[in-house]
């Protein structure tokens, strides 16, 4: 994850946050055992490559635009039998299978990563950014 991912990352840090989630960035990493088509289509997503699922009911859920996904997102509401095979998507790589959780960062995500790298990468640009942030509010220069 890069740019705005992590600039949203020290925002929400720089607002209180004491957290944030990751899970679709270290569901795409290497050390993953879904199978590496849902990492792809992870990849491949643009910044509008997801949907906003049953927003007729509880819980609403981000998922991967697929087919499957473009009707439920019609509809607005979730079969009964929407996770009965997700063992197919997430083992078999069958993206119709049922629905491939993401978040909006699956838009951002342009790589598979070891979790180690992620983690290394993300906390030194975290601080990275976090560290002007704390220059900017010493010097009072916006420049």
């Amino acid at each position: 994850m890069r740019g705005l991912g992590l600039k949203g990352m020290a925002a929400a840090f720089a607002l209180g946050a004491e957290g944030v989630q990751m899970g679709t960035r270290f569901v795409s990493c290497t050390e993953s055992p879904v199978h590496q088509n849902y990492k792809q289509a992870i990849i491949d997503a643009k910044e509008t490559g997801t949907y906003v699922l049953n927003k007729k009911s509880t819980p609403c859920i981000r998922a991967l635009k697929t087919e499957r996904t473009a009707h439920i997102h019609e509809e607005g509401l979730m079969p009964p039998d929407t996770f009965a095979r997700i063992l197919d998507l997430y083992f078999g790589g069958d993206m119709e299978a049922a629905v491939g959780l993401a978040g909006e960062t699956a838009g951002l995500i342009t790589d598979v990563k070891t979790a180690r790298t992620i983690i290394e990468e993300t906390v030194a640009e975290f601080f990275a950014i976090t560290s002007r942030m704390g220059t900017l509010s010493a010097d009072r220069s916006f420049g």
